[in-house]
């Protein structure tokens, strides 16, 4: 099954790719991109106190390297969690990227109020913009600290290895 999604997802990206226009119109404004962005999101205060905050910065180096730094908070009932995670971009075709880099996650002591390490991943994975609005990216989560931890948010088992696909809109 596991396999399956991951063939479907690979095609879904592939096909994505293959399917772009290759008649580019020169724009005068196309080589005016922004080389430093900001942005971030928070979420009101939820019905039982859940709090979520995410801000993210990217550089672009040159027209086809980008690095990108991610921060994030994250409360729900008595767990507390914070993480970040840096990540180079290169921009294999116009839309379509491939990341990779280390995130680390925190869980927060709710008697001491220190943070403690939850685990640390390796990044790797594709990314494809649709459009301005719309982005997808696949990806593997490789677990590589040493923490055998096996209970992780909300009471789950965590697996040292995942994959996530992601859309952003």
């Amino acid at each position: 099954m596991r396999q399956s999604l991951i063939l479907l997802f690979a095609s879904l990206f592939s096909i994505c790719a293959i399917s772009q226009n290759g008649v580019e119109v020169p724009d005068s404004n196309a080589n005016i991109l922004p080389r430093f962005t900001i942005d971030g999101i928070g979420y009101p205060v939820g019905v039982n106190g859940e709090v979520y905050k995410n801000l993210r910065i990217e550089y672009r180096v040159s027209e086809r390297l980008q690095i990108q730094l991610q921060h994030f908070y994250d409360k729900f009932g008595t767990h507390e969690q914070t993480g970040s995670k840096l990540l180079l971009k290169w921009y294999v075709k116009k839309k379509l990227f491939l990341f990779a880099g280390p995130e680390s996650l925190f869980d927060i002591n709710q008697v001491t109020g220190e943070h403690e390490l939850m685990q640390t991943n390796l990044n790797i994975g594709i990314g494809y913009e649709v459009n301005p609005s719309l982005l997808l990216e696949l990806g593997y989560h490789s677990r590589t600290n040493s923490n055998k931890a096996t209970i992780g948010n909300f009471g789950r088992p965590v697996n040292p290895n995942s994959f996530s696909l992601r859309a952003s809109f």
